[in-house]
């Protein structure tokens, strides 16, 4: 890629890379920085905020007056009001008074009403998510109207390459036109742009789809109540009382899940996105990119209609969860097959009924008078249905065919789902045995589509003719769009197993077929070689009469499901297989060998129809990836395999990246700097082989897995690693977050792509410098270590995430078919997930994960050159890499508590283990305050978040108004435990006052605060 550069490029070279995902806020740019024609948009926030807040204000105590009793009412109020009086930073009298008001009205609930106040703040919570979504969805709309070309002409604005705010796609030509770059520069990344967005099931995302439901209601009528000044006062009033009775209805439906969901409940959960917004959405975001090219670039072609598609883990990522099995992964593909299939119904229908034209008035084409010749032989019955209505109105008697093949592909695809994935691919009835009758004819062609393509080309037959005489129709050009981008699959499966069910498999076979040396016993040299000797060979291995274990029958059969799939589907159906825990070159050629067993992998061809991906998540790992995938690449049998599957005929290769694992098992910096260098490594090995590289990001919501605003966090990936190609992991709370609002979507999807873009063309060297590298090769080792020392090494550490957080407590929400745990019945911290493991500090407001040992690493070079700090400053300003870490860390230590924390320690923590708690506890307070300061120092800022007013008094509200739910929730997990550790009882007298209280109504109260909490601090996993 050539590179783009203005001239004050080498001066500034940072993007910042923002806080919290979401907000979609961004810290404010460092001095000399880029203010991005957002920038007035972005400096409304707070005062949209601030005016709007008085509505959720308003509403939430009107409601509360409604369905509480007077007492309780004006008690859940005082608990608010008060809560405002405790600052964050060192506890004073004020602040001190407040806790114990909060904590004495807390001890003189009863349980029914600290089941309220945990409601209560919940929806508060949830309004002011609304609130906010709607304020972002405001900031993007008036950023489309209020484009200034002079703006982005002016030869003083900052370089492109320091851009802090998210960019629209015509902010983002114009500059581009301004710095001068070549139209067929543009238009060949265009070409190659491949935005992919993979939709995941959440562990810890707790709103159930009903209460999804009621929030979409409210956020509608919010909206139209925020744009109502034209409207006279009685409609006004009227929307008021609507928002007020439909808030009333959420406040009574049950926030908690009634039964562990289901992983088709999931399927169901996430599609809702699809058949909601992003359906909508994806011809809208075309035709934005059109225009804004048109603009600045009319002779570029603009991107294929897929540039941007989406693909799912749900129903497919099989990764610890037994309830993921070959027949739900195939129920998963008919069930978004049918969704697909009732749009494009609706959508035909009402195009037949808007293209009325007649043949009196307006040419015809010939191809497509003659697919209707054809069409009458093939449906007669149509013909004879709709000839005589629709004689002289040729689109609509096509239509009406194309309706009717539809209509029998939803069928078909209906009989396949409940047939299951075992059902012969040929449903047509057999012929006769040789001896009993003459053979019967040849079968009728198939009436249904068999492929979109088919469907397509009836649609591109009409747009066409439609065209030859001069006229179009925006409804049929979004159809194409919407068929182009989400065919009949409407997202494609990628499935996902850990590394070791395959090599566990295939020692089970080598086992049977008696090897000399079972395949479990073979060094790594040798399975290499046997695995490639095996590979290329036409001889099966597998055979289909032996009764393997449970485990490597189910193994065998994912992989014959997918080719089932692939043969019903296509292959964008499910063409992606990610290997979690990737180590070796082993690990992947043992998911090749598994493939073409299932007919897959054509060894004679050398053709592959599933792309193999590794996924390396731990430090160790990463380093080693280099390594693992060079040797693959030295190989001719895989680069050629690798070739077969991509577009372009060029060896393409995926790869995906874990930031849980790599977070949980080395800490926030040291994860973030080996995933970096990973990054350019793997670069650098594949353009060196010629391969073209995909990197997968496994991205979850909390900054501790990755997180931060998509727009910052593309930009600051190493500069020549993208090539217009990424693929991300967009899970649970985020999905929410980003697209629940049709503007909302539209604005994540146009500023992750104008991000790929713009970290393609515009190239940096920064990430070059070597004593940068240096510096963060030693400041990584050194969080590292220190992270470990706590995490790792402290035998107290596990008692202490059991007992001071409700790590417990999380495992029984009924929020996921996913169990918390890799490994049932174990406690260690290894079998723990790092999404509640995120999720249980993110609770008690410690937020680990997401800075511990990033001060230590600082102070200790500090230690050893006091000068270093006028070079952290630097690198803040220049290093979009640098500028990523402390901004995320600057997000997540302003979002910690420690005074609540602790109380959580004191009250939750056994007395056995209360000195050894209270140690762990004063290294992290240690810790919190040396790496606060060293981020104030680095920022330049006097408290935290002083770069962005927005972001401080949104996390400020919530962190003042989520203290009473923190109080509440210790002492209902206080009670809850003290019951547990007396059995049999099934109640226990509450020692303080009496009353008595069920287990399961004191879980019920305690799971409650954790969805209040979830819904207060957004970001949880």
């Amino acid at each position: 890629m050539i590179m783009v550069r203005s001239a004050a490029d080498s001066a500034s070279m940072g993007p910042t890379l923002a806080a919290t995902e979401a907000t979609g806020a961004v810290p404010g740019a460092a001095p000399g920085s880029a203010a991005a024609p957002l920038a007035g948009a972005e400096a409304s926030r707070p005062r949209l905020l601030a005016e709007r807040l008085e509505l959720v204000e308003d509403l939430w105590q009107t409601v509360l007056r409604s369905e509480c009793p007077p007492q309780q009412a004006d008690r859940l109020m005082r608990m608010k009001e008060i809560s405002g009086a405790i600052e964050g930073g060192e506890p004073d009298q004020a602040s001190e008074a407040a806790t114990a008001e909060i904590v004495q009205l807390i001890r003189e609930m009863d349980l029914a009403e600290g089941i309220a106040a945990a409601r209560a703040f919940s929806l508060y919570f949830q309004l002011v998510n609304i609130l906010e979504q709607h304020i972002e969805e405001d900031s993007y709309l008036a950023s489309l109207q209020a484009h200034h070309p002079e703006q982005l002409s002016d030869p003083f604005l900052p370089p492109l390459a320091a851009q802090t705010e998210p960019a629209t796609f015509r902010e983002l030509f114009a500059r581009m036109r301004g710095l001068g770059v070549p139209p067929a520069q543009i238009e060949q990344l265009l070409q190659e742009l491949e935005i992919r967005l993979v939709f995941t099931a959440h562990p810890t995302e707790i709103v159930r789809h009903t209460i999804r439901h009621k929030q979409r209601r409210v956020a509608s009528l919010i909206q139209k109540l925020q744009h109502s000044q034209q409207l006279n006062l009685d409609d006004r009033q009227s929307l008021r009382q609507q928002l007020e009775e439909e808030v009333r209805l959420w406040w009574r439906t049950d926030e908690l899940h009634q039964f562990k969901p289901s992983v088709l409940d999931e399927v169901d959960y996430a599609l809702h996105y699809f058949q909601q917004v992003l359906f909508g959405a994806m011809p809208q975001l075309r035709q934005r990119i059109r225009t804004a090219l048109n603009a600045s670039y009319p002779d570029v072609q603009p991107p294929g209609d897929a540039f941007c598609s989406f693909g799912s883990w749900v129903g497919s990522d099989r990764d610890g969860n037994p309830s993921v099995t070959p027949e739900i992964t195939w129920r998963t593909a008919c069930f978004q097959r049918q969704l697909m299939l009732e749009r494009y119904l609706a959508a035909v229908g009402d195009l037949r009924d808007q293209l009325s034209i007649s043949m009196q008035w307006s040419q015809v084409s010939a191809p497509l008078l003659e697919s209707l010749e054809m069409d009458r032989l093939r449906f007669p019955e149509i013909y004879e249905e709709r000839a005589a209505r629709y004689r002289l109105e040729p689109y609509r008697l096509k239509l009406s065919y194309v309706l009717e093949r539809l209509r029998l592909t939803h069928e078909r695809n209906q009989q396949l789902a409940s047939a299951g994935w075992e059902t012969p691919s040929d449903t047509r009835p057999a012929l006769p045995e040789f001896g009993q009758g003459a053979l019967a004819p040849a079968p009728a062609p198939e009436l249904h589509y068999a492929s979109v393509t088919e469907f397509r080309n009836d649609l591109e037959l009409i747009n066409d003719s439609l065209s030859g005489t001069g006229l179009s129709c925006e409804p049929l050009d979004n159809l194409i769009a919407q068929v182009h981008t989400f065919a009949f699959c409407l997202a494609g499966l990628d499935i996902r197993q850990e590394s070791t069910r395959h090599s566990d498999a295939l020692d089970e076979l080598s086992r049977y077929l008696q090897l000399p040396v079972p395949y479990g016993e073979m060094e790594e040299p040798q399975r290499v070689e046997w695995l490639l000797t095996e590979l290329q060979t036409r001889r099966p291995l597998i055979s289909p009469s032996v009764q393997w274990s449970a485990a490597t029958a189910e193994t065998f059969d994912v992989l014959r499901v997918v080719q089932r799939l692939q043969q019903e589907f296509g292959s964008r159906i499910c063409r992606t297989y990610v290997i979690s825990m990737s180590h070796t070159v082993s690990d992947l050629l043992e998911v090749l060998l598994l493939a073409k067993e299932a007919g897959l992998v054509d060894p004679m061809a050398q053709r592959s129809s599933l792309l193999v991906v590794p996924l390396f998540e731990t430090v160790e790992d990463l380093k080693a990836a280099p390594a693992v995938m060079e040797r693959l690449f030295s190989e001719p049998f895989y680069r050629q395999l690798i070739a077969s599957i991509s577009p372009t005929g060029k060896p393409l290769q995926e790869l995906m990246l874990g930031y849980s694992d790599s977070n949980k098992d080395s800490g926030f910096l040291s994860s973030n700097w080996e995933i970096h260098q990973a990054q350019i490594a793997l670069q650098q090995l594949a353009s060196g082989h010629d391969v073209a590289l995909r990197i997968f990001h496994g991205r979850g919501g909390s900054v501790g897995r990755g997180g931060g605003p998509a727009y910052q966090a593309i930009l600051a990936q190493p500069s020549g690693t993208l090539n217009g190609r990424i693929k991300i992991t967009e899970q649970g709370e985020v999905l929410a977050s980003k697209y629940s609002l049709p503007e909302l979507a539209l604005y994540n999807l146009e500023t992750v792509t104008t991000a790929v873009i713009q970290n393609s063309l515009v190239t940096s060297h920064v990430d070059e410098t070597p004593s940068w590298n240096e510096l963060m090769a030693r400041l990584a080792a050194r969080s590292r270590s220190h992270y470990r020392a706590l995490v790792h090494d402290n035998p107290d550490l596990v008692a202490f995430f059991q007992q001071v957080t409700p790590i417990e407590e999380i495992s029984k929400l009924q929020i996921s078919s996913r169990p918390a745990r890799r490994k049932s019945g174990a406690k260690d911290l290894s079998s723990l997930r790092a999404i509640p493991w995120v999720f249980g500090w993110t609770q008690s407001r410690f937020l680990l994960p997401s800075w511990f040992g990033v001060g230590a690493a600082l102070q200790e070079e500090l230690d050893a050159d006091p000068g270093q700090l006028e070079l952290f400053q630097q690198l803040y300003q220049r290093w979009p890499f640098f500028r990523m870490l402390i901004s995320k860390v600057e997000m997540t230590l302003s979002k910690v508590d420690l005074d609540l924390a602790h109380h959580y320690v004191r009250s939750l923590g056994r007395p056995e283990s209360r000195q050894a708690f209270e140690q762990i506890f004063d290294t992290i307070a240690s810790e919190f305050v040396l790496t606060r300061d060293l981020v104030l120092a680095i920022t330049g800022h006097r408290r935290l978040l002083d770069g962005d007013p927005g972001l401080q008094l949104s996390v400020e509200l919530r962190n003042r108004t989520i203290i009473p739910l923190g109080f509440l929730q210790v002492a209902l997990l206080k009670r809850l435990r003290d019951q547990n550790r007396q059995p049999p009882m099934s109640e226990a007298p509450d020692r303080e006052d009496g009353r008595t209280y069920s287990r399961s109504e004191l879980l019920r109260g305690a799971l409650l605060t954790i969805n209040g909490i979830a819904a207060g601090m957004r970001n949880t996993g």
